[in-house]
């Protein structure tokens, strides 16, 4: 995939994200997290986990939380750039590179999915 058509991928929130807003007004989700096989039954049999899906949080900042609330799988990520680097004043490029790496940790953690772009 070339970066043009990267850019024109809308990312869209997983289904199976929780999201909430701490007191500061920014952005906290909380993801599922895959369990082995193997170390789940490992940890059932020690007692250590009851089997319910264990979940990991993450705390967005200013900038991530920004991102995240123009997520809606209609945006792309070319139009999130942008609209980074006018908010905050950065190059387009700068931002465009600051947005790609931001939503690719966000796809690693299960957080959005992408849709086909304009």
């Amino acid at each position: 995939m070339t970066r043009d058509e990267a850019m024109r991928l809308a990312p869209c929130p997983s289904r199976d994200v929780d999201v909430s807003r701490t007191a500061e007004g920014l952005f906290r989700l909380s993801v599922p997290v895959a369990v082995r096989p193997a170390l789940a039954g490992l940890a059932k049999r020690l007692g250590v986990w009851d089997g319910r899906v264990l979940r990991k949080t993450v705390e967005l900042d200013a900038i991530g939380s920004f991102v995240w609330e123009r997520i809606d799988g209609r945006a792309t990520v070319g139009e999130l750039a942008v609209a980074l680097a006018e908010r905050y004043g950065l190059d387009r490029d700068e931002a465009g590179l600051a947005v790609a790496a931001f939503l690719r940790q966000l796809g690693q953690r299960g957080a959005v999915g992408f849709v086909g772009g304009k």
